[in-house]
């Protein structure tokens, strides 16, 4: 007899949550010594807003566009655009395809995979960067990018995609991200979310999504298993 758990599929999104971006930071300092953080913020805030706005407006282009043009605005209102070639900016906005696995994932997909629990990776990337990062992210049944879709999270046909693909509802599907408007639109969407807050005053935005579980990493396993 087949174990009973809370669900039969865990997906997972990739940036900030997968991986790491602080070393975007490092990335953006080459720039302007000493704003590196700064802009890696602002950068990050634009690329959101650009994918929101292009879903909205139904203007689709691939993640990649999206980082490499909100990076050039990131600069331009920062004054310092002049100061990077275009080879420079793509090298920068390359480093998004090098962010480094955060402590913790490997070994909770691993366990949902032993526990018999289908995994997932559901993402913004594009399918090319995702095909980059798959050396660094753990072994997972599913690798889905927004591509398939032509819009971005957290617009519902997105998450459509992991029913799709596992051919179960949405209440027997678990999701894990470390982005509050990820969790949002997770959970509006009807999946059982771990939202992985990363700070104690952060806060879901004000949308009227149905609450989620803020968890971390250690207690993901025990989240969608028991």
């Amino acid at each position: 007899m087949t174990a009973r758990r809370a669900v039969d599929a865990v997906f997972f999104d990739l940036f900030g949550t997968l991986l790491s971006l602080a070393p975007l930071d490092e990335a953006c300092d080459r720039l302007s010594p000493g704003r590196g953080a700064e802009i890696a913020a602002r950068w990050r805030a634009r690329q959101l807003e650009a994918s929101w706005l292009r879903t909205a407006m139904e203007r689709w282009t691939d993640f990649d566009v999206v980082t490499l043009d909100t990076l050039r605005a990131t600069l331009q209102e920062f004054d310092i655009g002049g100061s990077a070639d275009e080879a420079a900016l793509r090298e920068i906005a390359d480093a998004f395809t090098d962010l480094p696995l955060v402590d913790g994932a490997s070994e909770v997909v691993q366990e949902l995979r032993a526990a018999g629990v289908v995994t997932g990776i559901l993402t913004n990337a594009s399918s090319r960067a995702l095909e980059r990062v798959s050396g660094r992210v753990p072994p997972t049944d599913h690798r889905l990018s927004v591509d398939a879709a032509r819009r971005f999270k957290p617009h519902p046909s997105v998450y459509q995609l992991a029913i799709d693909a596992t051919g179960l509802t949405a209440e027997q599907i678990g999701f894990v991200t470390a982005n509050g408007w990820d969790a949002a639109g997770a959970g509006s969407f009807g999946f059982r979310v771990a939202w992985l807050r990363p700070a104690p005053t952060a806060s879901l935005p004000a949308v009227g999504a149905p609450e989620v579980t803020v968890a971390t990493w250690p207690q993901i396993v025990t989240i969608f298993t028991l």
